[in-house]
């Protein structure tokens, strides 16, 4: 005999799934005159008993509490990257105040050894320097008394002229 449809382990009803020892019921749900029957669950979350209306009072208290401990930790984090950031600033400020004052001091410390260094050839430069300015003085002063006879004597040699032969002139014979 062919085996019926029902007898096919793919058409028959689950099996139910067992439930551990220690799962806790579901609070009783409060009956109305007229229940809406089995499988209404707005008539049943409306009127679950209060140990359910509770528990979900205080999970919802519990969230309230996590999220304001979210936020003061958020402001905490804010606040220590704002003090991190003002002592990074000043720390730089500092540390820019003390490279400037060290490059003056070593500034300093230049300029009075080049001073050290250089007083003597200071006085060099300047005694060189009226030393010149001395011999471009006689230089102008001398020309101003040759010239005179500078110019009679290039004048004269200009303008008489003695016509002579040249001594490598050879005339061809």
């Amino acid at each position: 005999m062919p085996p019926s449809l029902s007898d096919t382990p793919l058409l028959s009803a689950p099996a139910p799934i067992p439930r551990p020892s220690n799962w806790e019921s579901p609070a009783p749900a409060v009956k109305l005159a007229g229940s809406f029957g089995p499988g209404l669950c707005c008539p049943q979350a409306v009127l679950l008993g209060t140990a359910r209306v509770r528990e979900m009072a205080s999970q919802s208290q519990g969230i309230q509490q996590l999220l304001q401990a979210e936020k003061r930790a958020a402001e905490k984090v804010a606040d220590a990257r704002k003090r991190k950031a003002r002592r990074l600033k000043q720390a730089k400020e500092e540390a820019q105040m003390e490279v400037e004052q060290y490059r003056r001091e070593r500034e300093q410390e230049f300029q009075s050894k080049q001073q050290a260094a250089m007083g003597s050839q200071g006085n060099l430069s300047a005694e060189v320097e009226q030393a010149t300015r001395r011999q471009v003085q006689g230089m102008q002063s001398s020309q101003q008394r040759s010239r005179e006879r500078v110019l009679a004597q290039l004048l004269g040699m200009v303008c008489d002229v003695r016509p002579q032969v040249h001594p490598n002139y050879r005339i061809a014979a």
